[in-house]
């Protein structure tokens, strides 16, 4: 589309110049470029910005020398020296530019066709006499031809790059307060044209001081608007930063929010320092993980993107401790301090999960047998030690299958997927007889057993009636003496 709009574009300067030597090869051409090119150059990169905080409707201010040529030099009178003088001074203004190659493209070639259509209609309206109010009225008849082009093209632009609607990007807002504004380009045009041909010489250099006002304001609205946007894209990161859940989300966030941020675009979080060609900064406390963005052309664009690097870098740094903490605190709720296995709320949700998913799955219930008189005996500490010990061998008979947890206390659970006729049964026997063998604690030896019950799930079970049967299996085990395994169920 970009490359197209400078071929288009192209074809109309191209046209310009032969219709400009089959009208005589005005002599105007020459004097009238002096003063169009630099005057273009500088206009070109002053543009007016009117909307709001986040984006903003730029209005060219260079056409200011398009409907100015086309008064002084109307196409009736001199065939196509207006459009040619625009064409090559509003060229090299935009392919000089310091934007993006594509938009210096798309730019130049937007200006060359708006400026076409901008004088086929002024000079099918434009009257004999320059100074009447019907030269003005065709004057701003083709300004609002060329803000139309302008944005049409624009529209079209954006739509094939981002798949967005056409439609949707001519009636955003500001885009008719754009069109007003644009107007008043095209007045201010006039204004030095008719003192141009009405005045002394002298006094057409004091147009200059109006249109310099224009490009001092146009300046600094730019700057404010350039603060506005990096304030709200700052604020919008630190909101989305600050409530990311996970490193990952952060780092989305960051980058989302950052490269609005930034002048060029584009920034990312990497482990690499930034190239010849980027600003980033180091994120405190994060060994090896940088705030990277494109370096912008322009020097004093370059200071301003490197204070938000820096600032989204401290704000990445807070962020992450916060994130870690949660993450670190989420794990400890899941986990028991004393063994390592996971708690009853770990373990809880782990078998409503399951059985949401129709999972077929066993459930162990497991009681140790004679713990009281070992912590009467031999102390709590040997008490704890015994449970910890206790945790490992219940870890290592379930396998990498199963889910063993404490539950509280000398109780514990396993959840195992119930795949194979009689697989549960043998985990159950496994854990009896792995909890039989003798406990050689710092206190002296000790020796326990382990009643468990065990269940598997039947359609429309739930977690509280699998740990309820389970449970119910573990007591019956417990009640015919302890030390063994019974399957809900078999319980008679």
């Amino acid at each position: 589309m970009d490359t197209a709009t400078l071929v288009l574009g192209l074809g109309a300067l191209v046209g310009a110049l032969l219709r400009w030597r089959a009208g005589g090869a005005d002599a105007a051409l020459a004097g009238a470029l002096v003063l169009s090119v630099p005057l273009c150059w500088v206009l070109a990169r002053f543009p007016l910005l009117v909307t709001g905080i986040a984006s903003g409707i730029s209005v060219p201010l260079s056409p200011v020398v398009l409907f100015h040529l086309l008064t002084v030099h109307p196409p009736a009178a001199s065939p196509g020296t207006a459009l040619l003088t625009w064409t090559l001074s509003t060229l090299p203004a935009h392919l000089l530019d310091r934007r993006s190659w594509t938009s210096r493209v798309f730019n130049a070639g937007s200006a060359m066709l708006s400026g076409l259509v901008a004088a086929l209609v002024v000079g099918a309206l434009a009257p004999a006499d320059p100074l009447t109010p019907r030269q003005l009225l065709a004057v701003l008849t083709g300004a609002g031809a060329y803000y139309v082009t302008d944005a049409v093209l624009s529209a079209l632009s954006v739509a094939v790059e981002h798949g967005r609607s056409p439609v949707a990007e001519l009636i955003e807002p500001g885009t008719a307060v754009g069109g007003g504004m644009f107007l008043l380009v095209a007045v201010l045009g006039y204004l030095a044209a008719a003192v141009e041909l009405a005045l002394p010489p002298w006094v057409v250099a004091l147009t200059l001081v109006p249109v310099l006002a224009v490009v001092v304001a146009a300046s600094a609205s730019r700057s404010a608007h350039q603060r506005r946007r990096q304030q709200h894209a700052l604020f919008q990161a630190a909101v989305q930063v600050h409530a990311a859940a996970s490193a990952d989300e952060l780092v989305q966030a960051l980058e989302l929010h950052g490269s609005a941020l930034v002048s060029t675009g584009l920034l990312q979080v990497c482990a690499r320092p930034p190239g010849a060609e980027e600003v980033g900064c180091a994120i405190p406390g994060e060994s090896g993980r940088w705030v990277v963005a494109r370096r912008a052309p322009a020097p004093a664009s370059q200071r301003i993107d490197q204070t938000a690097v820096e600032s989204l870098a401290a704000l990445a740094a807070a962020a992450l401790v916060r994130v870690r903490l949660s993450e670190e605190s989420e794990r400890h709720a899941l986990v028991d301090a004393l063994t390592g296995l996971p708690n009853r709320r770990h373990f809880t949700a782990a078998l409503e999960r399951c059985v949401a998913e129709g999972a077929s799955v066993a459930v162990l219930f497991a009681d140790l047998d004679g713990f009281k008189a070992v912590n009467d005996t031999l102390g709590h500490a040997a008490g704890d030690e015994l449970l910890q010990e206790a945790a490992r061998r219940l870890a290592q008979a379930v396998g990498a299958d199963g889910l063993p947890a404490r539950l509280g206390g000398d109780e514990f659970a396993v959840l195992l997927p119930d795949r194979l006729p009689g697989l549960v049964e043998d985990v159950g026997e496994a854990v009896v007889a792995c909890l039989r063998e003798p406990f050689l604690l710092s206190a002296g030896p000790a020796t326990i057993g382990a009643s468990v019950g065990v269940t598997t799930s039947v359609r429309d079970d739930d977690a509280d009636s699998l740990l309820s049967r389970a449970d119910a299996a573990m007591y019956v085990a417990k009640r015919s003496g302890g030390s063994r395994s019974v399957l809900a169920g078999d319980e008679a």
